[in-house]
Protein backbone atom coordinates (compact mmCIF):
# COMPACT_ATOMS: atom_id res chain seq x y z
CA UNK A 1 0.00 0.00 0.00
CA UNK A 2 1.37 3.41 -0.95
CA UNK A 3 2.07 6.06 1.65
CA UNK A 4 -0.76 8.31 0.45
CA UNK A 5 -3.29 5.48 0.38
CA UNK A 6 -2.31 4.45 3.94
CA UNK A 7 -2.70 8.03 5.16
CA UNK A 8 -6.13 8.29 3.57
CA UNK A 9 -7.29 5.05 5.26
CA UNK A 10 -5.93 6.14 8.65
CA UNK A 11 -7.70 9.49 8.36
CA UNK A 12 -10.96 7.71 7.56
CA UNK A 13 -10.66 5.44 10.57
CA UNK A 14 -9.94 8.44 12.80
CA UNK A 15 -13.13 10.17 11.61
CA UNK A 16 -15.16 7.01 12.26
CA UNK A 17 -13.76 6.67 15.77
CA UNK A 18 -14.41 10.31 16.51
CA UNK A 19 -18.00 10.04 15.31
CA UNK A 20 -18.58 6.89 17.34
CA UNK A 21 -17.24 8.58 20.49
CA UNK A 22 -19.53 11.56 19.92
CA UNK A 23 -22.51 9.25 19.43
CA UNK A 24 -21.69 7.32 22.61
CA UNK A 25 -21.40 10.57 24.61
CA UNK A 26 -24.75 11.78 23.30
CA UNK A 27 -26.45 8.40 23.85
CA UNK A 28 -25.16 8.16 27.45
CA UNK A 29 -27.20 11.15 28.62
CA UNK A 30 -30.24 10.04 26.69
CA UNK A 31 -30.50 6.90 28.79
CA UNK A 32 -33.21 6.33 31.42
CA UNK A 33 -31.55 5.60 34.77
CA UNK A 34 -33.37 2.77 36.56
CA UNK A 35 -33.98 3.01 40.34
CA UNK A 36 -31.29 1.53 42.55
CA UNK A 37 -31.90 -2.01 43.69
CA UNK A 38 -31.37 -3.06 47.30
CA UNK A 39 -28.22 -4.92 46.26
CA UNK A 40 -26.83 -1.75 44.69
CA UNK A 41 -27.59 0.15 47.92
CA UNK A 42 -25.76 -2.55 49.86
CA UNK A 43 -22.58 -2.08 47.85
CA UNK A 44 -22.05 1.18 49.75
CA UNK A 45 -24.17 0.52 52.84
CA UNK A 46 -23.06 -3.01 53.60
CA UNK A 47 -23.34 -2.57 57.39
CA UNK A 48 -26.98 -1.49 57.13
CA UNK A 49 -27.68 -4.38 54.76
CA UNK A 50 -26.20 -6.93 57.17
CA UNK A 51 -28.12 -5.45 60.12
CA UNK A 52 -31.40 -5.66 58.22
CA UNK A 53 -30.56 -9.19 57.13
CA UNK A 54 -29.89 -10.38 60.69
CA UNK A 55 -32.29 -8.30 62.80
CA UNK A 56 -34.53 -6.32 60.46
CA UNK A 57 -37.72 -8.11 61.40
CA UNK A 58 -40.63 -6.33 59.69
CA UNK A 59 -38.17 -3.78 58.27
CA UNK A 60 -36.36 -6.47 56.27
CA UNK A 61 -37.63 -5.15 52.94
CA UNK A 62 -36.26 -3.30 49.87
CA UNK A 63 -34.49 -0.07 50.86
CA UNK A 64 -36.61 2.15 48.62
CA UNK A 65 -39.81 1.04 50.35
CA UNK A 66 -38.80 3.47 53.10
CA UNK A 67 -36.16 5.66 51.48
CA UNK A 68 -38.07 7.14 48.57
CA UNK A 69 -35.76 10.18 48.66
CA UNK A 70 -32.06 9.64 49.27
CA UNK A 71 -28.60 11.12 48.62
CA UNK A 72 -30.15 14.57 48.86
CA UNK A 73 -28.05 16.81 51.07
CA UNK A 74 -29.57 20.15 50.22
CA UNK A 75 -29.25 22.43 53.23
CA UNK A 76 -32.84 23.52 52.79
CA UNK A 77 -34.15 20.03 53.61
CA UNK A 78 -34.98 19.09 57.20
CA UNK A 79 -34.26 15.71 58.78
CA UNK A 80 -37.94 14.80 58.43
CA UNK A 81 -37.76 15.51 54.69
CA UNK A 82 -34.71 13.31 54.24
CA UNK A 83 -35.69 10.38 56.48
CA UNK A 84 -39.11 8.69 56.42
CA UNK A 85 -41.32 9.11 59.49
CA UNK A 86 -42.14 5.94 61.44
CA UNK A 87 -45.79 7.02 61.53
CA UNK A 88 -45.96 6.88 57.73
CA UNK A 89 -46.29 3.12 58.05
CA UNK A 90 -46.97 2.42 61.72
CA UNK A 91 -49.34 5.18 62.84
CA UNK A 92 -49.20 5.53 66.63
CA UNK A 93 -48.97 1.91 67.83
CA UNK A 94 -48.15 2.79 71.45
CA UNK A 95 -50.62 5.64 71.97
CA UNK A 96 -50.33 9.38 71.68
CA UNK A 97 -48.70 10.23 75.03
CA UNK A 98 -45.48 12.18 74.62
CA UNK A 99 -43.09 9.48 75.94
CA UNK A 100 -44.42 7.07 73.34
CA UNK A 101 -43.99 9.41 70.38
CA UNK A 102 -40.18 9.38 70.23
CA UNK A 103 -39.78 6.06 68.43
CA UNK A 104 -35.99 6.14 68.27
CA UNK A 105 -35.76 6.72 72.02
CA UNK A 106 -36.56 3.01 72.44
CA UNK A 107 -36.03 1.57 68.96
CA UNK A 108 -32.48 2.89 68.80
CA UNK A 109 -31.74 1.43 65.37
CA UNK A 110 -34.53 1.59 62.80
CA UNK A 111 -32.76 -1.14 60.81
CA UNK A 112 -32.96 -3.48 63.85
CA UNK A 113 -36.13 -2.18 65.51
CA UNK A 114 -36.56 -4.94 68.11
CA UNK A 115 -32.96 -6.08 68.61
CA UNK A 116 -31.94 -2.49 69.42
CA UNK A 117 -34.42 -2.01 72.26
CA UNK A 118 -32.46 -1.12 75.45
CA UNK A 119 -34.07 -2.82 78.44
CA UNK A 120 -33.05 -0.12 80.92
CA UNK A 121 -34.87 2.48 78.84
CA UNK A 122 -37.95 0.30 78.40
CA UNK A 123 -38.44 -0.76 82.03
CA UNK A 124 -40.20 2.43 83.24
CA UNK A 125 -42.56 2.22 80.25
CA UNK A 126 -43.51 -1.48 80.41
CA UNK A 127 -46.92 -0.86 81.96
CA UNK A 128 -47.96 1.42 79.11
CA UNK A 129 -48.09 -1.53 76.73
CA UNK A 130 -48.48 -4.40 79.21
CA UNK A 131 -51.29 -3.09 81.42
CA UNK A 132 -52.69 -6.49 82.45
CA UNK A 133 -49.38 -7.93 83.79
CA UNK A 134 -48.74 -4.60 85.56
CA UNK A 135 -52.12 -4.79 87.29
CA UNK A 136 -51.45 -8.37 88.39
CA UNK A 137 -48.02 -7.46 89.73
CA UNK A 138 -49.61 -4.68 91.82
CA UNK A 139 -51.05 -7.40 94.07
CA UNK A 140 -48.52 -8.31 96.79
CA UNK A 141 -46.50 -11.45 96.03
CA UNK A 142 -42.90 -12.56 95.73
CA UNK A 143 -42.86 -11.42 92.11
CA UNK A 144 -44.37 -7.99 92.76
CA UNK A 145 -41.15 -6.82 94.42
CA UNK A 146 -39.17 -7.47 91.24
CA UNK A 147 -38.54 -5.23 88.24
CA UNK A 148 -39.73 -6.49 84.87
CA UNK A 149 -36.11 -6.74 83.72
CA UNK A 150 -35.27 -9.12 86.55
CA UNK A 151 -37.09 -11.86 84.63
CA UNK A 152 -37.27 -10.49 81.09
CA UNK A 153 -33.58 -9.70 81.23
CA UNK A 154 -32.00 -10.72 77.94
CA UNK A 155 -34.03 -8.81 75.37
CA UNK A 156 -37.51 -7.42 74.81
CA UNK A 157 -39.91 -10.36 74.48
CA UNK A 158 -37.66 -12.81 76.35
CA UNK A 159 -39.63 -15.23 78.52
CA UNK A 160 -37.53 -17.03 81.12
CA UNK A 161 -38.07 -20.59 82.23
CA UNK A 162 -39.53 -20.86 85.72
CA UNK A 163 -36.61 -23.14 86.59
CA UNK A 164 -34.13 -20.29 86.05
CA UNK A 165 -35.08 -19.21 89.58
CA UNK A 166 -37.16 -22.00 91.09
CA UNK A 167 -35.46 -25.22 90.03
CA UNK A 168 -38.10 -28.01 90.28
CA UNK A 169 -40.14 -27.32 93.40
CA UNK A 170 -42.94 -29.87 92.91
CA UNK A 171 -42.29 -32.31 90.10
CA UNK A 172 -40.02 -32.92 87.12
CA UNK A 173 -40.03 -29.81 84.96
CA UNK A 174 -41.82 -30.11 81.62
CA UNK A 175 -42.31 -26.48 80.65
CA UNK A 176 -43.13 -23.13 82.22
CA UNK A 177 -46.65 -23.56 80.88
CA UNK A 178 -47.21 -26.49 83.23
CA UNK A 179 -46.14 -24.35 86.20
CA UNK A 180 -48.53 -21.60 85.13
CA UNK A 181 -51.48 -23.99 85.10
CA UNK A 182 -51.60 -23.34 88.82
CA UNK A 183 -49.36 -20.30 89.38
CA UNK A 184 -50.19 -17.20 87.29
CA UNK A 185 -46.72 -15.84 86.71
CA UNK A 186 -47.52 -12.17 87.34
CA UNK A 187 -49.69 -12.92 90.39
CA UNK A 188 -48.15 -15.89 92.14
CA UNK A 189 -50.13 -15.07 95.29
CA UNK A 190 -53.11 -16.66 93.54
CA UNK A 191 -53.31 -20.42 93.11
CA UNK A 192 -55.35 -21.46 90.09
CA UNK A 193 -56.84 -24.74 91.09
CA UNK A 194 -59.58 -26.43 89.12
CA UNK A 195 -60.56 -28.97 86.51
CA UNK A 196 -57.88 -27.68 84.10
CA UNK A 197 -55.16 -29.22 86.30
CA UNK A 198 -54.31 -32.75 85.03
CA UNK A 199 -53.69 -35.63 87.44
CA UNK A 200 -50.06 -35.83 86.32
CA UNK A 201 -49.43 -32.40 87.87
CA UNK A 202 -50.99 -33.48 91.17
CA UNK A 203 -48.72 -36.53 91.06
CA UNK A 204 -45.65 -34.37 91.48
CA UNK A 205 -46.46 -34.13 95.19
CA UNK A 206 -49.13 -36.82 95.58
CA UNK A 207 -47.47 -39.63 93.69
CA UNK A 208 -48.88 -42.51 95.74
CA UNK A 209 -52.45 -41.28 95.41
CA UNK A 210 -52.17 -40.79 91.65
CA UNK A 211 -50.51 -44.20 91.25
CA UNK A 212 -53.36 -45.86 93.18
CA UNK A 213 -55.93 -44.01 91.11
CA UNK A 214 -54.39 -44.82 87.73
CA UNK A 215 -53.73 -48.43 88.73
CA UNK A 216 -57.32 -49.10 89.68
CA UNK A 217 -60.06 -50.29 87.34
CA UNK A 218 -62.94 -49.16 89.54
CA UNK A 219 -65.16 -46.08 89.31
CA UNK A 220 -62.87 -43.53 90.95
CA UNK A 221 -60.08 -44.26 88.45
CA UNK A 222 -62.14 -42.46 85.78
CA UNK A 223 -62.17 -39.19 87.73
CA UNK A 224 -59.78 -36.23 87.79
CA UNK A 225 -58.26 -35.45 91.17
CA UNK A 226 -59.99 -32.08 91.12
CA UNK A 227 -63.41 -33.67 90.69
CA UNK A 228 -63.33 -34.77 94.32
CA UNK A 229 -60.75 -32.34 95.67
CA UNK A 230 -62.57 -29.33 94.25
CA UNK A 231 -62.72 -25.70 95.27
CA UNK A 232 -59.26 -25.22 96.71
CA UNK A 233 -56.03 -27.10 97.10
CA UNK A 234 -56.01 -29.34 100.16
CA UNK A 235 -59.78 -29.82 100.42
CA UNK A 236 -60.73 -33.40 101.37
CA UNK A 237 -64.37 -34.27 100.63
CA UNK A 238 -66.72 -36.50 102.56
CA UNK A 239 -67.93 -39.59 100.71
CA UNK A 240 -71.50 -38.48 101.30
CA UNK A 241 -70.88 -35.38 99.15
CA UNK A 242 -71.34 -37.64 96.12
CA UNK A 243 -72.83 -40.86 97.44
CA UNK A 244 -75.32 -39.61 100.02
CA UNK A 245 -76.14 -42.61 102.25
CA UNK A 246 -76.19 -45.76 100.12
CA UNK A 247 -76.48 -48.17 103.07
CA UNK A 248 -78.97 -48.59 105.86
CA UNK A 249 -78.09 -47.44 109.41
CA UNK A 250 -78.17 -51.06 110.55
CA UNK A 251 -75.51 -51.97 107.99
CA UNK A 252 -73.26 -49.17 109.19
CA UNK A 253 -73.37 -50.16 112.84
CA UNK A 254 -69.94 -50.92 114.17
CA UNK A 255 -68.05 -49.15 111.37
CA UNK A 256 -65.99 -45.99 111.64
CA UNK A 257 -66.57 -44.93 108.05
CA UNK A 258 -66.73 -45.97 104.44
CA UNK A 259 -63.07 -46.92 104.37
CA UNK A 260 -63.62 -49.80 106.75
CA UNK A 261 -65.16 -51.72 103.85
CA UNK A 262 -64.13 -49.87 100.73
CA UNK A 263 -60.53 -49.23 101.69
CA UNK A 264 -58.45 -46.52 100.08
CA UNK A 265 -60.74 -44.12 98.10
CA UNK A 266 -58.08 -43.86 95.38
CA UNK A 267 -58.30 -47.53 94.48
CA UNK A 268 -61.38 -48.74 96.39
CA UNK A 269 -59.69 -51.97 97.38
CA UNK A 270 -61.98 -53.71 99.87
CA UNK A 271 -60.55 -53.92 103.34
CA UNK A 272 -59.69 -57.43 104.58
Amino acid sequence: MSHSLFATALFGLTLLASGAATAVAEDFYDQEIPPLTAVECAQCHEGVFQTLKADGGGHRQPCRDCHESFHNFSRQLSWAERVPACSDCHGQPHGEDEPMQDCLHCHRNAHAPVASLPLATLEPLCARCHAEPAAELARPSAHSDMACNDCHQQRHGYRPLCTECHAEPHNPFVSSQTCMLCHPVHDVSRLNYGSHVPNTECGGCHGDAVADLSGSHLAHSQLDCTFCHAGEHGMVPDCSDCHAQPHSPAMLEGTSGCGDCHGNPHNLTPAE
